[in-house]
């Protein structure tokens, strides 16, 4: 794999220019969607209010999107509705999902952790949060590899041991013997990044991964989801409140506002022009980054 020791432009961002480009996406998705969202909205059933007003996408393996927008706009619910995870105030009221042509309506919890792992798979933004504090990490990992690859104790600590290598951690025999206190928030992220794969997903949701990250590690860490899409085959969906996260990473962008897509299309097409208002809005306030330079290579749009 490659170094992660990128030298990062203003804000987190690396430039993408020739003397320093990153993996290019594959050309253009010849494969079946893995994930297809279609039309989904999302109520409140106490107030009745419709939080989520007919969102769709697909993803396809080694491709990523990336849905943006502010706080409240619906983005991580929608992201949520595809996990089959939302509070427990909200439901699917409108629309379908699908994972690997599986409509997940009406899935039962044994089906849900049949799928969650083995195909869909999440990291969040406070990974101390879905770690156990009390367990070691690296055993953390083992037990996943136990339960949903079957591997033999030995054979799954191996196992993490080349995940933990993989995500670019710089000593794993000692990370696997350490709690989640012992360890940075980079460090922990890449931990989360490790157990989320180990099952050989099919699709990665990354939702605010690198928020609470400083600026050095969010560009290590972009990077090596980018690295796992190319060499894995990844399909990843990327939630960011940060257009410039969706510009170094995605394929497909949608803008999310008040729980509803206002503009969607070719990252660099919806970057260069802008429909919306909204749209405008986001780039102007990242207008100090470039955001152009840093656009991931990808077809003419």
């Amino acid at each position: 794999m490659t170094t992660l020791s990128p030298q990062t432009a203003p804000g987190h961002l690396r430039s993408t220019g020739r003397d320093n480009e990153p993996p290019a996406a594959p050309a253009a998705p010849t494969s079946p969607p893995v994930l297809s969202v279609r039309d989904v909205r999302v109520s409140d059933h106490v107030t009745g209010r419709e939080i989520v007003h007919g969102v769709s996408f697909e993803l396809t393996p080694g491709r990523t999107v990336g849905i943006v927008g502010e706080s409240g706009s619906g983005k991580t619910l929608t992201c949520r509705a595809a996990l089959g995870i939302l509070p427990a105030h909200f439901e699917i009221t409108g629309g379908s999902v699908e994972i690997a042509g599986t409509d997940i309506a009406g899935l039962t919890p044994g089906q849900w952790t049949a799928l969650r792992a083995t195909t869909i798979s999440a990291v969040f933004q406070d990974p101390a949060s879905y770690l156990n504090p009390s367990i070691r990490v690296g055993p953390q990992i083992a037990e996943v590899l136990r339960v949903k690859k079957g591997l033999k104790r030995r054979e799954a600590r191996h196992r993490a041991l080349e995940l933990l290598r993989a995500v670019h951690l710089r000593d794993p025999e000692l990370v696997y013997r350490q709690y989640t206190h012992e360890l940075s928030g980079g460090m922990l992220q890449r931990v989360l990044i490790a157990a989320a794969i180990c099952a050989d997903p099919r699709i990665l949701i990354a939702d605010e991964a690198t928020t609470a990250l400083d600026v050095t590690v969010q560009a290590e860490i972009l990077d090596l989801l980018a690295d796992l899409r190319v060499r894995a085959g990844l399909a990843l969906l990327i939630v960011s409140h940060d257009l410039a996260v969706v510009a170094q990473l995605c394929d497909e962008v949608l803008v999310m506002r008040q729980g509803e897509v206002v503009e969607q299309g070719p990252t660099r097409t919806v970057l260069r022009r802008p429909r919306h208002e909204y749209t405008r809005l986001l780039i102007a306030e990242h207008e100090q980054y470039g955001l152009d330079k840093f656009l991931v290579p990808q077809e003419a749009s």
